[in-house]
């Protein structure tokens, strides 16, 4: 799908998507069935074989398109997860630099409110434009040195520095896997199998034969905006940090307030 339509609200991308599905069945329903019944001897015979063959063929672009949907929706829970996932590896991470002295903890614990800020604020509405800005990065080094500066002198500040270490470590995993959502979708040779099987199941509806356009008409469109709704629910989670139905990055800010009520500010 061209990323242009992440521009639109969810409304808008639905009704797009239905609207064209039901344009390119109606207008074939209207010309090929009307010019099938001009022009063939019995057009009740082909109508009764076309409706078996779109029984079959049908059947595999359901099973496909709900396949499809289903992954989709399982990639997007995953990204989501990542968020979450994030959240509690920060949240660790500033407890236990909570318990260095000073000056280390503050400037630490300052360090992590920067790069929460800055994830909530402007990374997050980048993504949501299909950017991926590099700041967050630019502050994990920066607390990555001063975590590294701090040497400990007694057993106790040695156990803290390596669970601290070690809580970085997953910290930074965490983030990688939360960028990385910004980038995952499904791969475009995926998305012309589907349209092009959406198209050919909706052409199949052209060949509908009975008498009363009205019947056609009807009998077609339900099932074009079937098609289109899926491919709208399919389209909408695909990426799963772009457009209105995007995740959000509430478990940060859950964990900014948090803290600034915590320490009153």
């Amino acid at each position: 799908m061209p990323v242009w339509i992440y521009d639109l609200s969810n409304t808008q991308l639905a009704l797009m998507l239905c609207g064209v599905c039901l344009a390119y069945t109606w207008l074939g329903v209207v010309l090929v069935g009307n010019a099938l019944r001009r022009h063939c001897e019995d057009p009740s015979g082909i109508g009764d074989f076309v409706g078996q063959y779109l029984s079959a063929f049908g059947l595999f672009f359901g099973l496909m398109l709900g396949l499809i949907a289903v992954a989709t929706y399982e990639n997007y829970g995953a990204a989501e997860e990542t968020v979450s996932v994030e959240a509690n590896r920060v949240a660790q991470l500033y407890r236990t630099v909570s318990t260095y002295p000073e000056p280390f903890r503050q400037t630490l614990q300052e360090s992590l409110a920067d790069f929460v800020n800055f994830t909530i604020d402007e990374a997050w509405p980048a993504y949501r434009e299909g950017r991926t800005p590099l700041g967050g990065t630019e502050r994990l080094n920066q607390f990555q040195a001063r975590l590294y500066s701090f040497q400990p002198t007694r057993p106790s500040e040695q156990i803290i520095h390596g669970e601290a270490l070690r809580q970085f470590s997953e910290f930074v995993e965490a983030t990688r896997d939360r960028v990385a959502a910004v980038d995952t979708a499904l791969s475009p040779l995926l998305w012309m199998i589907v349209v092009i099987g959406a198209a050919m199941t909706m052409a199949l509806l052209w060949f509908i034969t009975h008498e009363l356009m009205w019947v056609r008409l009807v009998a077609s469109g339900i099932l074009a905006v079937y098609v289109g709704l899926m491919m709208f629910f399919i389209a909408a989670m695909d990426h799963p940090m772009r457009g209105e139905f995007s995740i959000s990055p509430d478990a940060l800010v859950e964990l900014r307030e948090a803290y600034r009520a915590a320490s009153g500010g």
